[in-house]
């Protein structure tokens, strides 16, 4: 299983990284950024989990003065059988059209944004299985 998208202030493990390494300074605009929202848009429900995640970027995240209007998104993790992702991850491209998108999951999503992802609930249960032994041990 591959990693993209994982946000160090939400998930602290190894494929994860910083949102302020993440988010981009200028004006530039990562030119995959719509068919990279198309293809994670289609992902398949794999690690459904409780919760959600306010915005990281936000000066006030992890102070007793967080407001929790700044959210971001609920907590879960979608696949492609190849690939898992935090669903937050597509509203932070949604709101930071300057975030860096891993080279390898651009060249994986151009490869195949006309395919349709198909994944079993047998698939899935197993990258579930797999994301919790990794990552929660």
């Amino acid at each position: 299983m591959k990693y993209f998208g994982f946000v160090k202030e939400h998930d602290n493990h190894n494929a994860s990284k910083s949102i302020h390494d993440l988010i981009l300074d200028g004006n530039s605009i990562n030119d995959k950024r719509n068919e990279t929202l198309e293809y994670l848009q289609k992902g398949i429900l794999a690690v459904p989990q409780m919760g959600c995640v306010g915005d990281a970027k936000d000066p006030l995240f992890g102070t007793d003065n967080y407001d929790d209007d700044n959210f971001i998104a609920y907590y879960a993790c979608y696949t492609d059988g190849i690939w898992l992702w935090p669903q937050y991850i597509i509203e932070y491209i949604k709101k930071y059209p300057h975030i860096k998108l891993d080279s390898d999951f651009v060249k994986h999503v151009i490869k195949n944004n006309n395919k349709k992802i198909n994944v079993s609930e047998e698939e899935c249960s197993k990258i579930e299985k797999e994301y919790y032994k990794k990552f929660w041990k």
